[in-house]
């Protein structure tokens, strides 16, 4: 019976590593174009406006993650 027998593993494996290569560089494509994108928008921005920008967005997200820390803990 087909239903028991032991799969080729080279094969399953084969098959894997083309699939993950395939969502790696489809990941990677989206990335580049949105880092594209972002250039695009703040190659305008001094330095000053692009420092005050990184700390907004670090106060942000620095936030967030020690509102959802102490929420875990209540």
């Amino acid at each position: 019976m087909s239903l028991f027998e032991k799969r080729n593993r080279e094969v399953v494996a084969s098959g894997t590593a083309t699939l993950i290569g395939k969502v790696g560089g489809s990941l990677n494509t989206q990335q580049m174009r949105f880092a594209g994108y972002l250039n695009d928008k703040t190659v305008q921005l001094s330095n000053k406006s692009k420092i005050i920008f990184l700390v907004l967005v670090c106060m942000l997200f620095g936030g967030a993650s020690l509102y959802f820390l102490i929420n875990a803990f209540n």
